[in-house]
């Protein structure tokens, strides 16, 4: 069978977007974005001093499934219709081709001020694939090496959820899905909570 010049990248874009986000790749980065409104936060019990508690470290797994690290916030602008929220990692540090992804979740709605502990798959919105790809579930930090790991949690306040998004949990919905999704609206603001992960 012969294919053209034209259908042989796309087949091969099609493979790439079947690998899980455990070694995701995306041109949209938005590391540099500058939160607009200084009052809007994001804030965790689980984070004191800029690091990770040891009782939200490697979460236990049952089905693949971990519980998730609780969140609030404060202050979303005005005009924002929904939100989103994504937890990243770099695991090559300052080589940003390699992404992990631990949190994917949208259409929360911009009235809500906080995800408590456990919480991230019951509320009125959406989640996506934990970090391997294996599960709707949040992925907790449990690295195995030594050392410090920098984590980035990131809270979106959008002019609408993203239609290319599905309206429910979705394993489908992976770093590159979620990142390009967000491509399509406007981002009102971004704000963020950095933490280390140390063992």
């Amino acid at each position: 069978m012969k294919y053209s010049k034209f259908i042989i990248p796309i087949l091969i874009i099609g493979l790439m977007s079947c690998k899980n986000n455990k070694n995701a790749t995306t041109e949209v980065n938005h590391d540099n974005f500058k939160t607009i409104h200084s009052d809007f936060k994001l804030t965790s019990i689980a984070i004191e001093n800029g690091v990770l508690l040891d009782a939200y470290k490697c979460e236990e797994k049952v089905n693949d499934v971990e519980n998730s690290i609780p969140l609030s916030w404060e202050n979303v602008p005005e005009d924002t219709k929904s939100l989103a929220v994504v937890m990243y990692h770099y695991p090559k540090k300052d080589n940003k081709t390699e992404i992990n992804s631990y949190l994917l979740l949208w259409d929360i709605d911009s009235e809500t001020t906080e995800i408590p502990y456990k919480m991230a798959s019951k509320g009125n919105w959406f989640m996506g694939a934990n970090k391997d790809g294996t599960a709707i579930s949040y992925t907790s930090p449990c690295s195995r090496g030594k050392g410090k790991h920098k984590y980035t949690i990131a809270l979106y306040a959008l002019s609408d959820t993203p239609t290319s998004l599905p309206k429910k949990h979705s394993l489908n919905v992976d770093y590159n899905v979620f990142m390009n999704a967000l491509t399509t609206m406007k981002i009102i603001d971004r704000t963020t909570l950095t933490y280390i992960y140390s063992n």
